[in-house]
């Protein structure tokens, strides 16, 4: 039967829509980051990774700590950003929603178990250190979720900088 409900589902099916991934700013007892260096990119980056179809964001943020860190029972906290990255940087538009999160206990580098086919290495580093390991516009990304944790606020971002600062499409 054809309902204003499945014509509706199926206007949204057709429509084009961007990757999302999430990503957390996990800190150890000392409020250092943790970093991670992917074997499949250049650069450090933050734990996170995509969200699978039908995943709600935390429950995708619990699994990729675990898959790619053997990180257990990390709890998503405030939403610190979110970037709209243009299809020009990857292809593909991706939209990026970079939270809090904290582990049910105290975490040591050292006790990662690395999934080596994603993950060369991981260690807690002090933000300065971890921001200039970032390339860019993920460097952007995490200063504008660093600021948006110390604040009370949600940093909305378009390839890492706040709209009004981004470039006007075609530009």
């Amino acid at each position: 039967m054809d309902t204003p409900t499945t014509r509706l589902a199926r206007f949204l099916r057709g429509l084009p829509a961007p990757l999302v991934a999430v990503d957390a700013l996990v800190r150890d007892d000392r409020r250092r980051l943790l970093i991670v260096d992917p074997v499949y990119k250049p650069g450090w980056d933050i734990v996170g990774g995509f969200v699978e179809a039908e995943e709600d964001l935390p429950a995708a943020l619990a699994r990729e700590a675990e898959e790619e860190l053997g990180l257990r029972g990390l709890r998503t906290g405030r939403l610190l950003a979110v970037d709209n990255l243009s299809a020009a940087a990857y292809g593909r538009s991706l939209l990026v929603f970079i939270f809090a999160a904290h582990p049910d206990r105290p975490v040591r580098a050292e006790d990662l178990v690395l999934q080596g086919s994603e993950i060369a290495a991981a260690e807690f580093a002090d933000e300065e250190t971890a921001l200039a390991r970032f390339p860019e516009p993920l460097r952007r990304r995490v200063a504008a979720s660093l600021e948006a944790e110390r604040g009370a606020h949600t940093a909305f971002l378009r390839d890492g900088l706040p709209p009004a600062a981004s470039a006007p499409p075609g530009a």
